[in-house]
């Protein structure tokens, strides 16, 4: 895909008493439709895995109402109804704005018939049934030989066994080189720890019983063919990072990338990395002096900040008629109302806040734009209203809810507000006008219960967008043209935090999800929203909406070793949301798409959340995500699938952008890992949560081998809580 620059680069539950909580909102009172029958989603049903696995595509449903209409944010419960041993991704889930509401199904261990049930809480006597079965699992029985070293071919037998099964020893993955339903020849991975280790296949995602074979030290050579990886530990270096010397005609190179694969944000460690023989000493790129927070991240930091916070306050269990959708839009054009919004960082107490009047001019199916009466002259006009309206309505809405699942709806007035207000405006002070504007925010405590006697909630769902003030007689000067650009793209962006903080804490009564993970999930709106408009054709608004992730994971990949991966505190710099994206991103590639719903609905959080929407543990996800970003679209090289983008071509996009704009893509590519000659180099750095560095190391023919080792500055042993991992691939 093409980006075509055609505007700035920068981008800038306690549910008490409801009934009171409604009212002082001036919530409707209209019927409310309910699920009365639920269709099965014909695609999702009468799936077949290996036992063990989960099924490739989520069941789904669609709830609807008597009339047929779709019922949104209606309640379905999933129950596994026969066989053992089965589960469900959640047992109560939401339908989305479109009325879908679906979970993923690990079958048992056993072959066999598992039907599950989904019964909309609303309709208990008519549930719909799925069928699902479960083919014979992968078995091994025995591995040959039984005692075996990094590098050696080994024959696994067993049945129902498959050519595309993946490998892991002691959870290390072995390099799969043919297989059949019976057999699978691998060879062993490099560097374990010596001793008895675990030997398992999985086939589709279902794990095979686990053998056990032993593990000799590594004596020889690291014989890595072109193509094949290792994500080391630098506690099992000792005698096994060996590189043999290049025999062969032709210049040999690894990449060779240090890294902190842990899952706890914020934490860092130094490191060196050198080989024997040392006579060149490498400084790492040292990192970009400590940048001012920008002025609109500092914003959402201290909003993310104290949502967090409020999701830890006790409330009692959810009960699904208090999210009972609206019949329909209560809101008509040229209704007035008041609403509470912030004037001044940190949003905290009420004389941080003004109370405005403002009007609805745009009323749609999912949206009602509300605007000041105080606006500045010189704003919206109707056909703006109705395009901005309409985009939402028609397209944002969509992408969000259908990715993340439902938004809630507590004042039952059936749409989300969106308010353009100049409070917003002055948010952000004259000096900031040409580096880091607000553009709108989602603040969560206006659909929090837990605040309904807070004076700073305005009880509903609530976008806030700045106003469009030609001359600058508030803060910065801005064009209709300009916030027409910027709005939508924050209000995709912020609409994920609203769906993820009514789904964490609201729904289920869990933490507000880690702000690495929430703000990565927003980027990947963003992204979403991008390739929605890419597959309509519309350019214009397909480079609008994905600029953003690119610029930031440019900057990222500048210079990776500087960055945090999962930062602890805030919303993450530019580079920081960058890497988040990049990360979920590839996850999204290598998994499937679904994936984004399933890290919503739910209570976990973090590194965990990913863990089990996976199935993968946390460190193999980082160490593979930071192979593919050199590897992913390599000229002349034929990545692992495991270490691959398919989203994107980003050698080729980066090129084009370089080519448009090389004063902000000053590179072809914006990773340039430094190149040495193998035993003559020595690199100090530091290892920061999820991130580190890369060099590559080339031999030319004739040239010797080298041993690699990784150990803190003083040569004492890396914190085992950095998960420290030495990657390493064979380019050529």
């Amino acid at each position: 895909m093409t980006i075509h620059l055609c505007g700035a680069l920068r981008r800038p539950t306690l549910l008490l008493g409801l009934g009171a909580f409604v009212a002082g909102c001036g919530g409707g009172t209209e019927p409310q439709p309910t699920a009365a029958s639920l269709d099965i989603v014909a695609s999702t049903n009468g799936q077949s895995a290996p036992a063990g696995a989960r099924l490739p595509i989520a069941l789904a449903v669609i709830a609807r109402a008597a009339n047929g209409d779709s019922v949104p944010r209606a309640s379905i419960r999933w129950q596994v109804v026969g066989g053992s041993g089965a589960v469900v991704s959640d047992s109560v889930t939401l339908t989305d704005g479109h009325g879908r509401g679906e979970v993923v199904l690990t079958l048992g261990p056993t072959a066999g018939s598992y039907p599950v049930q989904a019964t909309a809480a609303t309709a208990p006597s008519s549930p719909a049934t799925f069928t699902a079965t479960a083919t014979a699992p992968p078995v091994l029985t025995a591995v040959t030989p039984s005692s075996f070293t990094g590098g050696n071919q080994l024959v696994l037998d067993g049945s129902a066994l498959s050519a595309t099964a993946e490998v892991e020893i002691a959870g290390a993955p072995a390099r799969v080189l043919s297989g059949s339903t019976t057999s699978l020849t691998v060879i062993a991975p490099p560097c374990l720890a010596p001793g008895p280790v675990s030997i398992v296949a999985r086939v589709a995602s279902a794990p095979s019983n686990a053998l056990t074979g032993t593990f000799t030290s590594s004596l020889g050579d690291l014989g890595l063919a072109v193509g094949e990886y290792a994500a080391i530990n630098p506690a099992q270096l000792s005698g096994c990072a060996t590189f043999p010397p290049a025999t062969g005609p032709d210049t040999v190179e690894y990449l060779i990338a240090p890294q902190s694969a842990t899952g706890t944000p914020g934490v860092s460690a130094s490191y060196r990395l050198g080989g024997d023989s040392v006579v060149v000493v490498v400084q790492q790129p040292p990192a970009a002096a400590a940048q001012p927070v920008p002025w609109a991240t500092r914003f959402h930091d201290e909003l993310r900040r104290q949502e967090a916070e409020a999701a830890k306050l006790p409330r009692p269990a959810l009960e699904p008629a208090m999210l009972a959708p609206a019949a329909g839009p209560t809101v008509a054009v040229g209704d007035r109302r008041t609403f509470q919004v912030c004037n001044n960082i940190p949003c905290s107490g009420i004389s941080d806040f003004s109370t405005v009047t403002a009007e609805a001019q745009y009323v749609g199916q999912r949206a009602a734009l509300f605007v000041d009466v105080a606006s500045p002259a010189g704003g919206f006009t109707a056909t703006d209203l109705q395009s901005v309206g309409a985009l939402f309505d028609e397209d944002l809405y969509t992408v969000d809810t259908q990715a993340f699942g439902s938004e809630s709806d507590v004042d039952r007035n059936g749409v989300t507000i969106i308010l353009f207000t100049p409070e917003v405006n002055r948010l952000t002070p004259e000096s900031q006008c040409g580096t880091s504007i607000i553009t709108g925010y989602f603040f969560g405590i206006d659909i929090d219960p837990a605040f309904q006697n807070d004076s700073r909630s305005n009880k509903g769902e609530v976008f806030y967008a700045l106003a469009p003030d030609p001359s600058g007689t508030v803060t910065c000067s801005l064009s209709t043209d300009v916030v027409r650009r910027l709005v939508p793209v924050t209000f995709v962006h912020e609409f994920q935090h609203m769906i993820s903080y009514h789904q964490h804490v609201l729904v289920r009564n869990g933490d507000s999800e880690v702000l690495w993970l929430n703000e990565g999930m927003s980027h990947i709106a963003e992204e979403l929203a991008a390739l929605r408009f890419d597959a309509q054709g519309r350019d214009t608004l397909f480079s609008r909406f994905a600029i953003g992730d690119i610029y930031n994971s440019f900057l990222y990949l500048k210079n990776p070793g500087a960055t945090f991966t999962l930062p602890s505190a805030g919303t993450g710099s530019l580079e920081e949301r960058g890497a988040s994206w990049l990360f979920l991103r590839w996850l999204l590639d290598q998994y499937g798409a679904g994936l984004t719903r399933r890290i919503v609905e739910t209570d976990r959080v973090g590194a965990d959340n990913l863990t089990a929407v996976s199935g993968v543990p946390f460190d193999h996800l980082l160490t593979q995500w930071f192979l593919a970003n050199w590897v992913s679209d390599l000229p002349n090289f034929s990545a692992p699938a495991r270490l691959k983008y398919t989203t994107w071509q980003f050698r080729t996009t980066y090129s084009s952008l370089h080519d448009q704009l090389p004063s902000r893509f000053d590179r072809v590519f914006p990773l340039v890992p430094p190149v040495l000659g193998p035993g003559t180099f020595q690199m100090d750095g530091t290892l920061r949560a999820g991130s580190g560095d890369y060099i590559r190391v080339q031999q030319a023919p004739g040239d010797k081998g080298f041993t690699l080792q990784l150990a803190d500055p003083s040569g004492s042993a890396i914190p085992s809580s950095m998960v420290p991992r030495l990657n390493v691939i064979r380019i050529r």
